[in-house]
């Protein structure tokens, strides 16, 4: 490279000709040197490579939601796919809310959703006229008093007391299910009246 540099400085000072290989080579030199230049400063192009993430699956994709069935004072009744977790306030806003009639405090809107469970909103003044009764002469067990819980086959004083204990201290029942955890309340005696309940 030296030898170079002191040909051009000599062919510049007009010692010496300048000869037609030189600059051919002064003329090849600039060019890689513009091209190592403009790879350096190019951004890099995709490669083409990609990185393949796993979707859920159909069983994981259906495990994430849960679907409720809500009834009554409500602006868009129906049946709604929910996230897990989520809340009764969830499923009234899904539907669009409340109506003008509606009795808010018939139900807890805090309280967590269970798949396959239906909600009830009933009218102002309606609890009291129905009681713990739901819609098709069910007794709700999250509703009905100590009396009416007694109508069922198997349930007397103490173990609707317990029901109603149980129902306070956890803030309701979320499945028919959770009976069995009440004190008293075994396989048999819940099958002989699960069908005459309701949440």
């Amino acid at each position: 490279m030296d030898w170079l540099k002191t040909k051009l400085i000599s062919a510049l000072s007009g010692d010496q000709k300048v000869s037609r290989q030189l600059l051919l080579s002064l003329a090849a030199l600039v060019a890689v040197a513009s091209l190592v230049l403009v790879a350096i400063n190019r951004p890099e192009a995709p490669t083409g490579e990609f990185e393949i993430t796993e979707g859920l699956n159909e069983a994981e994709a259906v495990d994430q939601f849960l679907y409720v069935h809500i009834v009554g004072e409500i602006k868009t009744p129906g049946m709604y796919q929910l996230p897990l977790g989520a809340r009764l306030v969830d499923a009234v806003f899904a539907a669009g809310g409340l109506t003008a009639d509606a009795d808010n405090s018939s139900v807890n809107l805090a309280r967590e959703l269970s798949d396959g469970e239906q909600i009830v909103v009933f009218k102002v003044g309606e609890i009291a006229e129905a009681g713990g009764s739901a819609p098709g002469g069910l007794i709700s067990i999250n509703r009905a008093t100590a009396e009416q819980l007694e109508e069922l086959p198997g349930i007397g004083p103490a173990l609707s007391s317990r029901i109603i204990a149980y129902r306070d201290a956890n803030g309701g029942f979320k499945t028919k299910e959770d009976l069995l955890n009440v004190s008293g309340i075994g396989d048999s005696i819940f099958a002989g009246f699960t069908d005459l309940i309701t949440l």
